[in-house]
Order: structure tokens, then C-alpha cells, then sequence
């Protein structure tokens, strides 16, 4: 008697990649639609986790260019607090 064995290669993933994993399929459900038609199902999926992952990744990289822009500007103006702060110690220097 053969005896079906199934293979549940997702329960030797760590619980919390395993739950990673969950999350990423839970975000591609919504281009159910799209992989459903598709010859190849599973290959689409991947597609659609790939495109999820890249926005992700758009989003990062905006707000990391947003936060750059705004430690630039911190740098900027406490290099002019620094030099007007030493020119009115040299100025009280004089006096």
C-alpha cells in the first residue's frame, strides 16, 4: 500500500519566516485576478511578489532620499549658526 505523503516544505521555514512568508502571499492577493489567468500560476505569483518587493523597495528609497534631504539641511544651517557664532565671539573679542 503506497501511502501519499505530503511535503510541507513551509513548517521547516522558522516560525518567523514562515510568518514573512504568509505576509508576502497575503500582499499579492490582490493581483489575484492577474496570476489566476495565467498558464504558469505559480510563475506569475512569483512575478507579483517580485513587483511587490520592488515597490516596497521605491518607498524605502524615497523616504531615505527625503531624510537625506533633511540631514543635509540640519548639516547646512549648523555650519552657518557655527561660523555667525564665531564671528560674534570674535566681534565681542574686539569689543
Amino acid at each position: 500500500m503506497l501511502l501519499k505523503t505530503e511535503r510541507n516544505w513551509k513548517a521547516l521555514l522558522t516560525p518567523g519566516d514562515e510568518q514573512r512568508l504568509n505576509g508576502i502571499l497575503e500582499q499579492i492577493k490582490k493581483h489575484r485576478a492577474a496570476y489566476l489567468t495565467a498558464d504558469e500560476v505559480k510563475l506569475a505569483q512569483l512575478w507579483c511578489a517580485l513587483l511587490e518587493t520592488q515597490k516596497q523597495n521605491a518607498a524605502l528609497d524615497a523616504r531615505l532620499r527625503r531624510l537625506e534631504f533633511v540631514l543635509s539641511g540640519i548639516a547646512t544651517r549648523s555650519q552657518t549658526l557655527d561660523k555667525s557664532a564665531d564671528k560674534l565671539l570674535e566681534s565681542l573679542g574686539r569689543f
